[in-house]
């Protein structure tokens, strides 16, 4: 028997360099200024790990592609081949001068998105065209075959090939991969198989909704032609894909109409909560993935571990949505980017927002019921619930798949009550939507699909 292959996997460092930028003041769902000390954590973590020697990040490397924080990821990264294991990473939009706020820019000119204590003009941002050169030493000058300048294939171990595939594109339009990207891909899969060996693939965007309507809100944030891409992966004997952008932490499975199997398996970025990382063991054909988090790192929690910290930095964002809704368009505006509405979605709804910004923070469940001329059947206890406590928590639930629900809760029981009332009386001009019926939809927000987003084993 072959010994196991091991190595681990992490997604969206997301690297602001706050020592050579200032402390950025930007109030996002990552944590900026905690990410170099999430990062060192993570690293000193994978390297403390004897038998796992491979590290693969799923790209977003940095903050909005800064010069300064690319070289110091950079020196970062380096500890781990002073450990003697390797690290391979993928670029993406973050990374380099696309990924801008088209409403601030200087003279013309591309300028970080991100405010500090020294003002929103002191980064040096990166083009594409730099980017196999600031990372030619994690992946690419020792791999097996490259397509253009940013995707390539490595031989991890022997027994497995990884595809790292740079899928960035036009930001704003379409990330994915072309034909002739497409025709190399499936080059490589058959070079695998003549080899005798596995393969998997890393890529950013997901082949697979991390949650059953982000594709309706979101499809940009989707991998480009991810319904007919995922069916070529596994008709090509590419099984697993790990991904990551959307700061969820899912796995999902599908079967292609041929019948061969595929598994998105995106990863939560490394720098919110939870900060998880997965480690994987490849062992007779099968591939086992557990998660594990970042528990400690060098910061000061006020007294609170660093999970609850993350998680009420994480918890704090839908109540300043709300909050920013009620009282700051332009602040509601780049809040809601983090969650990938963008700005032109919003143009011309700022009345709209406001007033129901305003309406939302006084909301409770009661009132709700008030409303909806139920409240009576709404157990006691839920009413005075307000709908800014429970966003947080269903939020989570749905990126994190961590709510703990049951259906003997009565905040369940409550929002199910309001949910069935509600449809009785808008129900139908759902149908045709991706709600199509509101109980089923609230459902699924308290308990997902069955299906274990923390740890798999899956034949490869």
């Amino acid at each position: 028997m072959k010994s196991p292959i091991r190595f681990c996997v992490i997604a969206d460092t997301h690297y602001f360099n706050c020592h050579a930028l200032g402390k950025s003041t930007d109030t996002q769902v990552k944590t900026l200024n905690e990410s170099g000390a999430i990062i060192d954590a993570a690293l000193e973590k994978f390297i403390a790990r004897e038998d796992c020697n491979v590290l693969l990040i799923c790209g977003d490397l940095t903050c909005n592609g800064e010069g300064e924080s690319h070289a110091g990821l950079v020196e970062k990264l380096r500890r781990v081949h002073e450990a003697g294991k390797r690290v391979f990473v993928i670029t993406s939009t973050h990374d380099f001068e696309q990924q801008i706020n088209e409403n601030k820019r200087k003279d013309g000119r591309y300028v970080p998105v991100t405010p500090t204590q020294r003002g929103e003009w002191q980064a040096t941002l990166v083009t594409r065209d730099e980017l196999r050169g600031i990372y030619n030493e994690f992946g690419f000058s020792t791999a097996l075959a490259e397509f253009e300048e940013l995707s390539y294939v490595q031989q991890i171990a022997p027994g497995l090939r990884v595809l790292m595939l740079n899928d960035d594109g036009d930001w704003h339009t379409y990330c994915g991969f072309s034909k002739e990207h497409l025709a190399w891909i499936e080059e490589q899969a058959q070079a695998a198989r003549d080899a005798g060996d596995a393969i998997i693939a890393v890529t950013h965007h997901p082949m697979m909704p991390p949650f059953f309507f982000y594709h309706y809100f979101s499809p940009r944030d989707m991998h480009g032609g991810f319904e007919t891409t995922r069916d070529f992966f596994a008709d090509n004997g590419i099984h697993v894909v790990f991904t990551g952008h959307t700061h969820d932490h899912n796995i999902a499975h599908h079967t292609s109409p041929a019948g061969n199997d595929f598994t998105d398996i995106n990863t939560a970025s490394l720098v919110s909560y939870p900060a998880p990382m997965r480690f994987c063991e490849l062992a007779d054909g099968v591939l086992s993935v557990r998660t594990e988090l970042v528990e400690n790192f060098d910061w000061d929690f006020g007294g609170l571990s660093a999970t609850e910290y993350l998680k009420r930095k994480f918890d704090f964002i839908p109540a300043n949505v709300v909050r920013a809704a009620a009282t700051d368009f332009e602040e509601f505006a780049a809040l809601a980017n983090g969650f990938s509405v963008r700005r032109d979605k919003l143009d011309g709804k700022e009345t709209l927002i406001r007033y129901a910004g305003r309406f939302l923070q006084k909301l409770t469940l009661g009132g709700l019921g008030t409303l909806l001329l139920c409240r009576h059947k709404l157990p006691r206890n839920a009413r005075k619930i307000k709908f800014v406590d429970i966003a947080p928590v269903l939020l989570r639930n749905l990126f994190m798949g961590d709510g703990n629900f049951s259906r003997e809760d009565e905040l369940y029981i409550a929002v199910q009550i309001l949910a069935q009332r509600a449809d009785k009386i808008i129900g139908k001009k759902l149908r045709g939507t991706f709600v199509r019926s509101l109980p089923v939809f609230f459902e699924k927000l308290f308990f997902d699909d069955g299906v274990d987003d923390w740890s798999a084993d899956i034949r490869v």
